[in-house]
């Protein structure tokens, strides 16, 4: 568009023209969108706050399988969002599932080698312990690269370990009023032990599954 410029005015273009245009065209993009997406995020947050009411069991699912997808990726802050807008209305039993969800993949790898170390080189064994410190913080991201080498598989292990910790946690009514810090808010926890609990047996049973699974390497 900006390509028939005189040469003279190439500065010019890269430092003033090239931005403004990138940023009206985005802000145009952004304000026939945002429409859109805000129904969109409305009708999900009312449908995922129902789910808690009439079947537990089936947000558990819904909420650990959107965690789990792709960590940190725009599924999971879907499922993430849902629930910080619902503490702002003190909701605290939802943010309890989607932490849960949250915290147990990198609980997962981390558990996988500590108990299958010969399925894993020397680099895959430094930093899947490293996911304990992870997980417990609430930083899922960490088992991204162990998805990454193998997604088919560890996605969906991760997935079904999410689910469990999501849905014990929340047939066991747990509560939890931070949107973040893992096991660093225990102290702010209504069952802290309960959801502790929770969260490992969810992720022990993924573990034992990808170990089980895993070719050695």
């Amino acid at each position: 568009m900006l390509s028939g410029l005189p040469r003279e005015l190439e500065g010019f273009k890269s430092i003033f023209l090239i931005p403004l245009v990138t940023v009206a065209v985005i802000g145009i993009i952004m304000t026939l969108l945002g429409g859109p997406v805000s129904l969109v995020n409305k009708y999900m947050m009312d449908f995922l706050s129902n789910l808690q009411n009439s079947n537990p069991i089936l947000l558990g699912i819904v909420i650990g399988c959107m965690s789990a997808f792709d960590m940190g990726g725009p599924v999971n802050k879907a499922a993430y969002v849902t629930g910080t807008l619902l503490l702002g209305q003190g909701n605290f039993y939802f943010m309890a599932g989607v932490s849960a969800a949250c915290i147990t993949p990198p609980l997962v790898i981390a558990i996988a080698v500590s108990i299958f170390p010969k399925k894993f080189t020397k680099n895959e064994k430094a930093a899947g312990l490293v996911n304990y410190i992870l997980g417990c913080t609430h930083i899922t991201e960490g088992a991204i690269p162990f998805a990454a080498r193998s997604p088919f598989t560890v996605i969906p292990i991760l997935m079904i370990a999410s689910s469990i910790s999501a849905v014990l946690t929340y047939i066991m009514k747990v509560q939890v009023p931070a949107p973040h810090g893992g096991f660093l808010i225990l102290a702010l926890v209504n069952k802290p032990f309960t959801w502790v609990a929770c969260i490992l047996i969810g992720s022990v049973i993924g573990a034992l599954i990808y170990g089980i699974t895993k070719k050695t390497e």
